[in-house]
């Protein structure tokens, strides 16, 4: 089940994925290789203090992959879909991090669910 939050939280998966080929410029061949588990993007006011955050799961392999965004001012996500391969273990640790948008008007109720979802994803083999 794919967690969608904050500006995506109304979207379907089709919007999700056709918003991430527009606005981060990624092919959607290279986007319909993952199955989306979060989708995260808060995008403020004129485009200012905007950050977003994805967790996938490539469809052949089941790694799991995370790509972090943000941006301010009038430019925009163009770009930045660069997953990177990451594990359930780093996800679960204090080192993994999350920055939430400044226009996150739920910012710390989104962190939870981020936080509670991964806590659910099983140990990597």
């Amino acid at each position: 089940m794919a967690l969608f939050l904050e500006d995506f939280e109304m979207d379907t998966e089709e919007e999700v994925r056709q918003h991430i080929s527009d606005s981060y410029e990624a092919s959607r061949e290279e986007v319909d290789k993952y199955e989306i588990l979060i989708a995260y993007e808060s995008v403020g006011m004129y485009g200012c203090d905007s950050s977003s955050f994805f967790l996938f799961r490539d469809k052949q392999t089941g790694k799991l992959y995370e790509n972090h965004g943000a941006h301010c001012s009038c430019y925009g996500f163009e770009g930045q879909f660069d997953p990177e391969e990451t594990t359930s273990k780093y996800l679960q640790s204090e080192h993994f991090a999350f920055y939430g948008g400044g226009y996150d008007a739920e910012e710390q109720q989104n962190r939870r669910k981020i936080i509670d979802y991964i806590m659910t994803l099983e140990e990597d083999e």
